[in-house]
């Protein structure tokens, strides 16, 4: 009864995900063009156990949209590995909530990167308690030890 549950939860946290990653595709539905104007460029200093130093860099873009003739300015920040490079003067796409277009996403790919790293805990999860299930029916033919 208890691995009923068990999945039953499981099933329960995959579909509150989904349907999060769905709502937020849903809020942020208009693709418009938007143009980088500025680009700010945030350095931070990290030192390693042998005294050497790395740097890591933040990306900061403004970028200004117009949507049904109102124009609009969105800042988003990239770092790490998850980087894409943008020029000042460059067109990108960024996608706007409709009812509210001062609100904007640069895409949808950090949500499918949530969803991937949801379903991959989630199948963890998953093979742990099949394992945890095989393993007490294995124990149960034998008998302790």
């Amino acid at each position: 009864m208890g691995f009923v549950i068990y999945f039953a939860v499981l099933a329960a946290i995959a579909a509150i995900g989904i349907l999060f990653y769905n709502y937020n595709r849903k809020k942020y539905s208009v693709c418009v063009n938007a143009l980088i104007t500025q680009c700010e460029i945030r350095e931070k200093n990290f030192s390693l156990e042998d005294n050497s130093s790395l740097f890591r860099k933040t990306y900061i873009y403004t970028c200004e949209y117009y949507y049904e003739g109102k124009q609009y300015t969105y800042k988003f920040q990239q770092g790490g590995s998850f980087q894409y490079a943008f020029a000042i003067g460059q067109k990108t796409e960024i996608y706007i909530d409709p009812d509210r277009p001062d609100k904007a996403i640069l895409s949808h790919t950090p949500d499918k990167i949530g969803l991937i790293v949801l379903l991959s805990i989630l199948g963890l999860l998953a093979l742990a308690g099949i394992m945890i299930l095989v393993l007490i029916m294995i124990h149960s033919k034998i008998g302790p030890v």
